[in-house]
Order: structure tokens, then C-alpha cells, then sequence
């Protein structure tokens, strides 16, 4: 317990006191950021005197070692992401996935045992010469790639965790109900897991979707009218381009396609004379959102972490995007959320734990990297469209 007399102590030396108001998921995310911080920097030391010692030593090999540590991931308003091809993969079975903050410390305090290898290595190479000198330094450049490219995902888990952990704070009941979801498809007999995941599948159309039924041309187009403040042009035409050549399918009699209509909307209109946020500025998205236009669809920026709210916005985050994720994003403007099923625990002061069920389902919905749209997706849409605009009964 933060005794009354440690907190004068504390202030008396000009320590940062602990904040006992925020969440548990909130402090845990804290000082796990900051083990993670402090392996960062003994990561980026052991990158300088590795290439100092290759140098001095061993100047050939210095193009093998790659760049030094990565800062930690920076967002903030009008901070875009890079659209990159998929990587495909192959099936993967039913399988459950974890996240939480002590798994992510798990991670790390491992990272940290092979970076104490590392650094045990180094000193014998300092030592050695010739042939067993070069044999060693090579080892360690691998060792390093290895430890670079595992620290990038584990700021994608910290970016993860943030997210999922705050989102599931806020929205208690929803994930009550979707934990029940996740545990009985675990457990439950194929027809009835079929059924669960229908009932998730099912579109919340937005009703500002125009359907365009070209009958004669046996075509049927998607006009997607989407509000955006984001500045850069080339992003958008490049998002325009990408999701339009995604979500397009064709069955024996029709081809299906989206058309996406992008609203500008600069930040000035947005703040009408107040305060508008500067570029890399963080804020509340969902508050954000709400200054664009009631009902309306939205792409915008300032997220951690690239996600969306059915029917409503996508909030983009710095990091890289494929393409076929930027797609399944885009599915949720158009009214499905996703294929997959996220539960939670609570693990009281350690925060929450996240629950995800991923399956062999090759919808874009419920495989956002390597997943198909389907002219499934477009007769949902065209279905829900009809029975909103057919006369009360």
C-alpha cells in the first residue's frame, strides 16, 4: 500500500508518485512499457558496440548489420500508415490466441535472457582473433537481427495490448456477452458453432450504402460515400484503389464491386473555430469522430493501432498495413464485424487477458490478411438494404 507517509517521502525527493485513479489494465500497461523501454536501450547499446567492435575489426561485415533499435511506435493525427502487399500464408486450424500483460513481460523478460547470451558472446569475441573472431561476430549479427525483428513484435503486443484491453474496459457487457460466444464455440458441436458465427456475421448496413443494380449488365456496385480529414491525396487514392480491388466477386450470373466516394473534410471544418489538433497530436478518436457528420462513414487517423467500429469510422495507426487488412477494416464501414471471436478474463491488478478464436474460415471477415470477399458479402448487404426499405407490414 502508498502510505500517506511514503507519499510525502516520495514527493520530498521528487519521485513520480503512483497514480492509484487509473484502471488496473492502464498502471500494468505502464510499467510493462517500461521494462520494455529499459531492454530497449541495453538492445541499442549492444547494437553500438557491436559495430564498433566490427569497426575496428572487422570493417567488411559492416553492411550486415542492420539498423539500430527502433524508437517506440509514434502516432498521432495525420500520422498514416505504409500499405504494403499480404504475405500469404496456408490454413491455419481453429486456434486460440492470448494476449496480456504478462504474457507481453513473459516475452520480454525472455528477449532478455538471450540478449544476456548475446552480450556474454560479445565479450569472448572481443577477446578471440582471426578465423574464431569472425565466426563469432557473424553469430552475433544473427543474433541481433533475430532480437531486432522479435522487438518489433513485441511493440506490436504492447500496441495490441493497449487497444483491446481499454476497448474491452469500456464496453463491459458487449465483451461479457462475446466471452460466452468464445467459450461455447470452443466447446460447442460444429452446428452450433455454424449458427453462433452466422449470428455474428450478419451486416449492420449503413443506410448512407447505395446498392446500384445494373440488371441489364448483371452487375451490382456498392456506392460507399465515406467522410475523411485526411490530408494526403495520394493516400487516398491509393486506399481507393487497393479496397476497390479487393472487394470485388463474381458468381455465375453477376459481378460485384465497390465504389468508394471520399467526402473531404479539413480540420478547420471539423473544430469550427476552436482549438484544431497539430499534426502528430494525440486525442480521444471516438470523440474525434463525432464532429464528423451524424450517420456519415469515416476514415481518419491519431489511433495506436489501426481499427474500426462497425458502421461508423476506421481510425488509422502508423504501422504497417496490407492491403487485404485495410479491406477487412473497410468491411466493418460496411456493416460486419468480424469473423473472429475476441472474449476476455480478468486478471484483477495484472489487467485483462484477451481471447481470440481464429479459424479456418477464408472470408475477409474472419481472415483479414489472407481472406476472400465473397458474393455472399455483397447479397447480405443487398438483402439487408431490401428489408430496410420495404413498407412496414
Amino acid at each position: 500500500m502508498f502510505t500517506w507517509l511514503a507519499l510525502v517521502l516520495a514527493l520530498a525527493a521528487g519521485q513520480t508518485v503512483p497514480r492509484t485513479d487509473r484502471p488496473a489494465y492502464v498502471r500494468e500497461g505502464d510499467r510493462v512499457e517500461q521494462e520494455f523501454r529499459t531492454y530497449r536501450d541495453r538492445l541499442e547499446r549492444f547494437h553500438s558496440t557491436l559495430l564498433a567492435i566490427i569497426q575496428r575489426d572487422i570493417p567488411l561485415l559492416q553492411s550486415e548489420l542492420r539498423e539500430p533499435p527502433p524508437q517506440p511506435v509514434v502516432y498521432g493525427y495525420q500520422l498514416l500508415p505504409r500499405i504494403v502487399d499480404n504475405a500469404f500464408g496456408q490454413a491455419r486450424p481453429v486456434t486460440s490466441f492470448a494476449y496480456s500483460w504478462p504474457i507481453t513481460r513473459g516475452y520480454i523478460n525472455g528477449e532478455g535472457i538471450k540478449l544476456d547470451r548475446a552480450e556474454a558472446e560479445m565479450q569472448l569475441a572481443e577477446k578471440s582473433t582471426g578465423v574464431a573472431k569472425s565466426t563469432l561476430i557473424l553469430s552475433l549479427i544473427g543474433s541481433y537481427k533475430s532480437l531486432l525483428d522479435n522487438q518489433r513484435v513485441i511493440d506490436q503486443y504492447i500496441e495490441y495490448n493497449r487497444l483491446w484491453q481499454r476497448t474491452i474496459a469500456e464496453n463491459r457487457p458487449r465483451y461479457d456477452e462475446l466471452t460466452k460466444v468464445y467459450n461455447l464455440v470452443q466447446s460447442a458441436d460444429t452446428d452450433t458453432a455454424a449458427a453462433i458465427r452466422r449470428v455474428l456475421g450478419q451486416p449492420l448496413v449503413p443506410s448512407s450504402i447505395n446498392v446500384l443494380n445494373d440488371i441489364e449488365n448483371h452487375r451490382v456496385v456498392l456506392q460507399v460515400p465515406i467522410y475523411t480529414d485526411i490530408e494526403n491525396d495520394e493516400f487516398l487514392a491509393k486506399s481507393k484503389s487497393v479496397i476497390e480491388q479487393v472487394w470485388q466477386a463474381r458468381d455465375a450470373e453477376t459481378s460485384y464491386s465497390v465504389e468508394i466516394q471520399f467526402r473531404k473534410l479539413s480540420a478547420a471544418d471539423l473544430y469550427e473555430g476552436e482549438t484544431i489538433p497539430q499534426h502528430g497530436a494525440h486525442f480521444e478518436v471516438s470523440v474525434h469522430v463525432a464532429r464528423f457528420p451524424t450517420g456519415g462513414l469515416v476514415l481518419t487517423t491519431g489511433a495506436e493501432m489501426t481499427n474500426a467500429v462497425v458502421k461508423r469510422y476506421v481510425a488509422l495507426g502508423p504501422g504497417d498495413i496490407f492491403k487485404r487488412t485495410l479491406a477487412h477494416e473497410f468491411g466493418h464501414l460496411l456493416g460486419f464485424p468480424d469473423g473472429y471471436i475476441r472474449g476476455y478474463k480478468d486478471l484483477g491488478e495484472m489487467g485483462l487477458e484477451i481471447e481470440e478464436l481464429t479459424t479456418v474460415f477464408d472470408d475477409i471477415m474472419s481472415s483479414p490478411r489472407d481472406g476472400a470477399v465473397l458474393p455472399a458479402h455483397f447479397k447480405m448487404i443487398m438483402e439487408a438494404v431490401k428489408r430496410r426499405s420495404a413498407p412496414d407490414q
